[in-house]
């Protein structure tokens, strides 16, 4: 009786097994595939094209792979479910994201090899070499990883940015590119909300303490506007908590910081989308999943933002998405300021700094896209 219960149990536990795989299966084919995740805030993999070619390269497998973890049903879900159980186990990393003390999540640094990082580098000095008539300036924010390195879990195996940060100082300023070394100034205020718990960008009060620095560097009286700080939404949650499944219930505050007087108004003129705005703040994205997307309405190729005041200058920033909420503190100041994300702008930057009459360029960056993202080089290279 004992050897037959035990055949039955195993039996059962088998077509049991086979019927949720089937299911999933079925599921996974009535379900529509998404096409991007608002909730990880990123583009989700489409099925591959499965052909001779792909099968014999070896591309489809891992292709195909990367899919069904994309469109798994409820992957949200499953997602949540495993950083739960690991913290359980008392694991406190998940895809890449620490959790940490005080409620923060932090992204790892990945450490460029050197071939990119002097790859990277090359390009932003042959550019200044070429255009040596021209005020050029780099700030490269360092990330929480790196200022908030107190809140990290024990014994947490990170990288320092510090090594990498250093070299590219020393590397620009040897090639006529002024570095806005903020490090200082983060560490001095880290307690004071420099960056969001659940997301990997720095908070507007991040930003700001970061212009004041450029400022100085800049030439900028930054006495002028003074900023009040207003909260806009008490429901943010970033791409962290997403991506890792830790603090899926945590909700932070979302600021900005509105000229407390009188401040010349600014014409905002999405060249690509062919569309102008009046204001820095997409406040219908307040009421989606990606708030963050307030500033300048997300990331474009290519932004103009045209101020009426008497000094006639023009900046062009060379950016990713720490200068969405940067930018606006800028903008009294310029006259022009042209905003280009290389990862989305396929135009000819020789071209549009003799349009543009571009006179200072400031390169805009966090580090941990800094250090891995290879399109800025491109963009440099092909001008």
């Amino acid at each position: 009786m004992k050897k037959r219960s035990y055949k039955y149990f195993f039996h059962y536990m088998g077509i049991t097994f086979l019927l949720i795989l089937l299911l999933v299966f079925l599921v996974s084919l009535i379900t529509p595939n998404r096409s991007f995740s608002q909730k990880e805030n990123r583009v989700l993999s489409s099925r591959p094209q499965l052909n001779l070619s792909q099968i014999a390269s070896g591309r489809f497998g891992p292709k195909y792979e990367t899919y069904i973890n994309d469109q798994f049903p409820l992957r949200d879900a499953w997602v949540t479910l495993k950083a739960g159980c690991d913290r359980l186990i008392g694991k406190t990393e998940e895809n890449g994201v620490y959790l940490g003390h005080s409620g923060y999540l932090i992204e790892a640094f990945t450490p460029p090899t050197e071939q990119q990082l002097n790859t990277t580098l090359n390009a932003m000095s042959d550019f200044s070499k070429r255009h040596a008539n021209l005020k050029q300036y780099a700030l490269i924010a360092p990330n929480a990883v790196s200022i908030l390195s107190n809140k990290l879990p024990a014994a947490a195996p990170v990288k320092d940015q510090n090594l990498y940060l250093d070299t590219t100082k020393a590397t620009l300023e040897n090639n006529g590119i002024t570095f806005i070394d903020v490090r200082d100034t983060m560490n001095e205020h880290k307690d004071e909300g420099l960056y969001y718990h659940t997301d990997h960008h720095w908070t507007t009060q991040g930003a700001y303490y970061s212009y004041l620095k450029a400022a100085e560097i800049m030439g900028i009286d930054a006495s002028t506007p003074a900023y009040e700080r207003v909260p806009v939404s008490e429901s943010f949650q970033g791409t962290l908590s997403a991506k890792s499944g830790f603090r899926s219930g945590k909700r932070e505050e979302l600021s900005v910081f509105l000229p407390a007087g009188e401040s010349p108004s600014s014409v905002i003129n999405y060249v690509d989308e062919q569309k102008k705005s009046a204001s820095f703040y997409a406040t219908e994205q307040l009421k989606g999943r990606d708030k963050y997307a307030l500033f300048f309405n997300g990331n474009h190729a290519q932004v103009k933002i045209s101020t009426p005041i008497e000094e006639n200058r023009t900046l062009l920033v060379l950016k990713d998405s720490y200068a969405n909420c940067f930018i606006p503190f800028l903008a009294p100041h310029y006259r022009n300021i042209i905003m280009v994300d290389p990862r989305y702008y396929y135009g000819d930057l020789e071209e549009l700094i003799q349009v543009e009459n571009i006179q200072e360029i400031l390169y805009l960056y966090n580090a941990n896209t800094f250090f891995s993202d290879t399109s800025l080089e491109l963009a440099l290279t092909k001008s």
